[in-house]
Parts: C-alpha cells; sequence; structure tokens
C-alpha cells in the first residue's frame, strides 16, 4: 500500500509562540533572538512584519537591526514553547498513533491507516490546520507526500497555514538539490562543482559515483533524489529509548580558528554530554557533530560504533575523527555542538580477537569517569577538570545548551 505521510511544522514557531501572550507583537516587526552578551546573538524566528522587512532566521541581531531599527527583540522561553508543542502533538494522536518528532516544532505524521476512519487525507490535512489555528493559537505548513523526505520538502514549499502535496519525483525534479533533507552547504558546493544543480540531477546519476565524492551521504541522496527513501515514522506505543538523542552546544567566547582550541571546546562538550549520559544510564552508539560558522552556514557528520558506549573520551575522540576528516578548520566555527544517538539503557557487545590490542570499551576509562563523575557530584561540577581545559580559561567556559529529545 502507497503511503500517506505528513510533515507538519509549525509555523515561525518561537515568534507565534511569543504573540500569543503578548498580542502587541502582533502587527510590529518582532523577533526572538539570542543573547547579544553571550554571542549568542543571532534571529532564532521573526514574524511576519519583520520578515517584510527583510529579517531573516538565522542571521546576526546586528544585520536585522541595520534592516529594522525598531525591531523588538524577545528572549526565548523555552519552557512555553515545550508546553505549546506537547499541545499540538496531543492533537495530533487524535490522528494516528505514528508520530515522529524531529525537532520541537515539527513532526512526521503517517496517516496511511487512518484515512479510512476519516474519509480521505484532505479531511485529515483540513481538520488539523483548522484546529491547531482555532484550538491552540498556532499555524501549521503541511507537507503531504509518499515518503519522509518527500513529505518535509513539501512542507517546506507550503505556505503559512496551508498545504503542498508532492506525488511523485517527477513533480520537483526542477528545484534545486539544496532543499532535500541533509543536503547542507558544503554538499550543494561539492554537487555543484559536479553540476549536479536541481533533484532532478542528483536522481540521474549513479549511487557509487555519489558515493565517491559525498561518502555515505551520497547513497542516502541517491534514494531521496528517486523517491525511494523507506524509513517508517515511528510508532508511539513502540519500545523505545528514554531519549531520542542528547546533545551539547555552544556559541564559542572567540571564533575557533586554530586545532588546539577546537580540542578545548569538543573536550568541554563531550564531558557535558557523558555526564548526561551517565546520569540517564544510558549508552550511545552514534556521534554527531554540527558546525556552525562566521557567516552562519551549518554542517553536520556523524559516525556510528562499533559497539555502544557510554564515555565522554568515545565521544571527544570520535568528534575530533569527524572534525579533522571532514573539516579540519577550512574555515573559522562561530558554535559548535555534539550530540549523541541510538540511545539505550543496555550495554551491548561486539565480538574481537582474543589476541586484539583493541579493547573497544575501556573499563578502565569507564572508572576514571566514574570516579569524576563522583567527584564533581559531592564539590560540583568545576571541581575537576582537564589540563588542556584549563589552557585557556576563556575559551573552556560554555554556556551549555543541553538537549534530551524525547522519544514521544
Amino acid at each position: 500500500m502507497k503511503r500517506t505521510i505528513l510533515h507538519c511544522d509549525l509555523n515561525c514557531f518561537f515568534a507565534s509562540a511569543e504573540m500569543l501572550y503578548h498580542p502587541e507583537y502582533r502587527n510590529v516587526p518582532m523577533a526572538v533572538s539570542g543573547d547579544r552578551k553571550e554571542r549568542h546573538g543571532i534571529i532564532l524566528a521573526k514574524n511576519v512584519p519583520a520578515k517584510r522587512r527583510g529579517v531573516r532566521t538565522a542571521e546576526t541581531i546586528n544585520e536585522a537591526l541595520r534592516k529594522c531599527p525598531e525591531l523588538i527583540l524577545c528572549e526565548p522561553d523555552y519552557e512555553t514553547y515545550e508546553y505549546l508543542s506537547m499541545k499540538v502533538r496531543e492533537l495530533y494522536y487524535e490522528y494516528t498513533d505514528r508520530i515522529e518528532p524531529f525537532g520541537i516544532d515539527e513532526c512526521w505524521l503517517d496517516i496511511s491507516e487512518s484515512i479510512p476512519y476519516f474519509g480521505s487525507w484532505q479531511s485529515i490535512v483540513f481538520s488539523l490546520l483548522k484546529r491547531v489555528r482555532e484550538e491552540i493559537g498556532l499555524t501549521l505548513s503541511i507537507g503531504i507526500s509518499f515518503n519522509k523526505v518527500y513529505a518535509k520538502l513539501a512542507s517546506d514549499i507550503a505556505k503559512e497555514d496551508d498545504f503542498f502535496k508532492i506525488d511523485s519525483a517527477d513533480d520537483i525534479s526542477g528545484l534545486p538539490v539544496k532543499g532535500l533533507l541533509g543536503v547542507g552547504e558544503k554538499n550543494d558546493r561539492i554537487l555543484k562543482q559536479h553540476g549536479i544543480l536541481t533533484i532532478g540531477d542528483a536522481a540521474k546519476q549513479d549511487a557509487a559515483f555519489l558515493h565517491s565524492i559525498l561518502g555515505k551521504f551520497g547513497i542516502s541522496l541517491y534514494l531521496y533524489a528517486n523517491g525511494l527513501d523507506d524509513s517508517p515514522v515511528a510508532r508511539f506505543d513502540e519500545p523505545c529509548d528514554p531519549a531520542r538523542s542528547i546533545s551539547s552546544t555552544s556559541t564559542c567566547a572567540r571564533d575557533i580558528r586554530d586545532r588546539d582550541d577546537m580540542k578545548i571546546v569538543l573536550i568541554r562538550l563531550s564531558e557535558n554530554v557523558g555526564h548526561r549520559l551517565k546520569e540517564q544510564g544510558l549508552y550511545f552508539d552514534t556521534v554527531h557533530l554540527i558546525l556552525r560558522d562566521t557567516d552562519l552556514n551549518v554542517q553536520t557528520m556523524q559516525t556510528k560504533l562499533a559497539e555502544n558506549s557510554d564515555l565522554a573520551k568515545e565521544i571527544c575522540d570520535r568528534a575530533w575523527e569527524l572534525f579533522e576528516n571532514d573539516h579540519g578548520l577550512s574555515f573559522p566555527l562561530r558554535s559548535v555542538g555534539v550530540a549523541v544517538s541510538g540511545l539505550s539503557s543496555h550495554k551491548t557487545g561486539s565480538q574481537v580477537s582474543l589476541f586484539s590490542q583493541d579493547e573497544r570499551y575501556s573499563l578502565k576509562q569507564k572508572n576514571k569517569e566514574t570516579a569524576i563523575e563522583e567527584i564533581r557530584r559531592r564539590f560540583g561540577r568545576d571541581a575537576v577538570f582537564s589540563l588542556r581545559v584549563l589552557e585557556d580559561p576563556e575559551l573552556s567556559k560554555i554556556e551549555n545548551k543541553n538537549k534530551s529529545y524525547q522519544g514521544r
């Protein structure tokens, strides 16, 4: 059976949430932004009047104010955003039990088995748009297609409080390839160097060629461009881990321009994530590295372990490998993030040679980190530092933005 998948994206979510509680913001330019003093000074979301003045998400506050000097800036209220996000998801559950969050303001919904009960996909979509608007006070853009990647692309195309449907790969062959999930600035540049500009161009390529220029993601891109993604939408009552991922990100005290600075930041971020893992009794099998340069372009990369782990050192080592292999400070970095996923409450193993000197999971390191955690528990998080971190107190002073994304 051909699936019907929705991707629901809350429009200008942070800004819309602020306007719910501050109606006076509705007809004036306003934006939710980071802290200028701590160099988190970027626009996180903006309302329609600000958009009309040219204010863009992810640009710096200074750039936004040059375009719109009267722009009202609000600090983010994440507790309120989480509450509204959960209210919207509770509404989704009335239509399907297959709901997969993609950040705080986006979700995939598989309504394939729900359509007979509601009459048509149109009935579900129109009902969702109306109920979110009237019952919660927010608006959606809904993408509809037969797989998750195309549904996400369709929601990006859809207008505010409206929907867009993609029926086949032919419908989008002429769109820029950077519109597909996972095609960041770096991959887009590589593709352009080989004359691959549109989704149709990517679909015509051999999978082996895309792999040769993009690595593992090349295979994913081949599947995405040809409409062959068959990944399922999660079901809310299926067994799942307590969290889908744990991350720690930081906008650094100064731009990262050398390898020593990068090492300090990775150590601190990895320790933060490792602490959260041990606190929750979780193990990970995938490490992600998220880099944002001084032009606010984002690059993401990931690697999977042979066996899962809960070691901060493992996180740092793998993140460093990703950095060295895929970036190597080819341009200065403004912020860095480390995340782990594939979480489980159980330790898994892998078979190794009896004579191998490569101990995949170090019990010695586990004991060391456990002892450090105990010291920090008793005397504070700053009671023990790596010597490398102490070399640069300014850079190692990280304002943590740790996140645990709930599975449901």
